[in-house]
Parts: structure tokens; sequence; C-alpha cells
């Protein structure tokens, strides 16, 4: 008698232990990266200020020159969505973003203002991944000269 009941006390632990719980659990990824904002300074950009695809060398973090191009974003929201599911995260003062999401196919959109100009707007998270990418976004609006 108590060697079946420990046989059946041990099947029972053996079965409960692959039960996994639905939902996210930890089959997730990481994903981290930097945006960069792209519009030459200022919220209106007239045409005829040269932009240039990257920094030179004398762009402070913040652009103040007509050769400035790209600089770090603080505060800038990411949106992840798959589904009904929706993750936010917002960058740092550097413009870096890191976040933990569930396995899956994930779409990336902006959740405040701008576009993304440059960067992956899917991403293929599988569990134990680590992504980078990084984004580059617009956030001007042009002026007509």
């Amino acid at each position: 008698m108590r060697v079946a009941l420990l046989v059946g006390i041990l099947i029972a632990t053996a079965a409960c232990g692959a039960y996994r719980f639905p939902g996210p659990g930890s089959d997730t990824g990481h994903v981290r990266g930097h945006v960069l904002a792209f519009g030459c300074g200022g919220p209106v950009q007239p045409d005829a200020r040269p932009c240039l695809a990257k920094p030179t060398l004398d762009c402070p973090p913040q652009p103040a020159g007509p050769t400035c191009g790209e600089w770090p974003i603080p505060g800038f929201e990411l949106v992840f969505t798959s589904g009904s599911s929706r993750l936010i995260t917002k960058t740092d003062s550097a413009g870096a973003f890191s976040i933990d999401i569930p396995a899956g196919t994930w779409h990336v959109s902006v959740g405040n203002f701008g576009r993304i100009v440059d960067g992956p707007q899917t991403i293929s998270v599988s569990e134990g991944a680590s992504i980078v990418a990084d984004y580059v976004v617009d956030t001007g609006i042009r002026a007509a000269a």
C-alpha cells in the first residue's frame, strides 16, 4: 500500500512539474537599443537649413549648429504590440531603452510624437533571446521655403 501511494505521489509530482501556467511566464526575450532623433534641432525645420545624416564632431548632445544631424532623445516612448498585448518602454537620458517581452512577433511604433525613419518595425523575439534594435526617429515638421 505504501509503495502504491509513493508511486502515485511521484507520478503526480512529475505531472505537475511539466505543467505551465498560461500567459507570458518566463518565455521572454530582451530587446535593447538606442533612439536617436533626426530633425536638426527644433520642432520646425526650415527647408533651407542643411541636415546631415550623422552628427559632425562639433555636435553637442543637443544640436546647436546647422551641421548636426542625429542626437539621443530622452523620454521617448516605443510601443511593442502583438495581438491584444501592448508594452511600452521609455528611453533614458542617453536615449537608451531596454525591455523584456514575451516570445513572439511584435510590431514597434512610437508612443508620443514623431515617426520611425530607420530601425526594425517588426521584431521576432524568441525565449532567452537578446536583441539589439536601434532607431532613428523624425521629430520635426519641415516648413515650406
